[in-house]
């Protein structure tokens, strides 16, 4: 006993009724076999998988037309959008490339200038935390580690000192 799937049946009818006239129609457009081949093979495939196949049979040469269309345009669009990445990608990664090593520059001089921070002496390291870190101003770290304003200046300009000389020195 042969089995027979009314659904499969029709779609086989569609594809010999139609293929060849699409298959040319998709030619004419893209002027390549193989692609022509492809799109169309995509646009009967969608056909087969849909499950209102038995709903489209009146207007079924329109659809096919209407979905080989789309395709073919979707096919060009894709096309140019790659043909426009292939062409920014030089400037892409270049422009990347520079913020990766921007980026990479700041982490390992931050790095760099947070060991220097942690090798000042006690009270000078806890003001310039304060100062840059917690954004106390010199009256308000004067308060919290109960010293005079003075001092917290004068602890502030001497770690700049210091800093400032051990920047340049890693810049050499």
């Amino acid at each position: 006993m042969h089995y027979s799937d009314p659904k499969i049946d029709c779609f086989n009818r569609i594809y010999k009724l139609y293929w060849k006239e699409l298959y040319y129609f998709a030619l004419k457009k893209v002027k390549d076999h193989a692609l022509a081949e492809d799109l169309l093979h995509d646009v009967f495939l969608k056909l087969l998988k849909s499950d209102s196949l038995e709903d489209r049979i009146d207007t079924i040469k329109g659809y096919l037309y209407t979905a080989l269309r789309n395709r073919i345009t979707d096919h060009y669009r894709k096309s140019k959008l790659q043909t426009d990445l292939e062409q920014d990608i030089p400037t892409w990664y270049s422009q990347h490339d520079n913020k990766a090593l921007e980026i990479t520059i700041k982490r390992e001089f931050d790095e760099f200038l947070e060991l220097q921070v942690s090798r000042l002496p006690d009270q000078m390291r806890r003001v310039v935390q304060l100062n840059n870190k917690g954004g106390f101003n010199t009256t308000e770290i004067a308060q919290k580690l109960l010293i005079s304003d003075k001092t917290v200046r004068n602890q502030l300009s001497l770690a700049n000192q210091k800093l400032r000389t051990a920047i340049e020195k890693f810049l050499k």
